[in-house]
């Protein structure tokens, strides 16, 4: 039965055979998570790569806001860009 089951113990299944990273992922997720951090500081880490990605700077005044609910929510990054921040694209290198 599986009502005796806790949700700790089902692993990520993935359909995809390409999707293997996703899987790496979700077992490194899953250690972070064992290890005691919760969804919470993980979001808040997420919010935080986010604003380095765009250039915001240490002491910017976004840093010191509540993480927003849903860190996929378009108009924090039209928030973002209203400021001046755009995300920094990577520099190609041609070998």
């Amino acid at each position: 039965m599986i009502k005796n089951k806790s949700n700790g113990q089902f692993s990520a299944v993935v359909d995809d055979v390409k999707a293997a990273p996703f899987s790496d992922l979700q077992e490194r997720l899953d250690a972070i998570q064992d290890s005691g951090m919760t969804a919470l500081a993980i979001r808040n880490i997420l919010f935080h790569k986010m604003l380095d990605m765009h250039a915001v700077p240490n002491d910017h005044y976004l840093r010191d806001e509540e993480t927003p609910s849903r860190l996929d929510d378009p108009k924090l990054i039209e928030k973002l860009n209203e400021l001046g921040f755009f995300r920094s694209k990577p520099s190609l290198q041609l070998h």
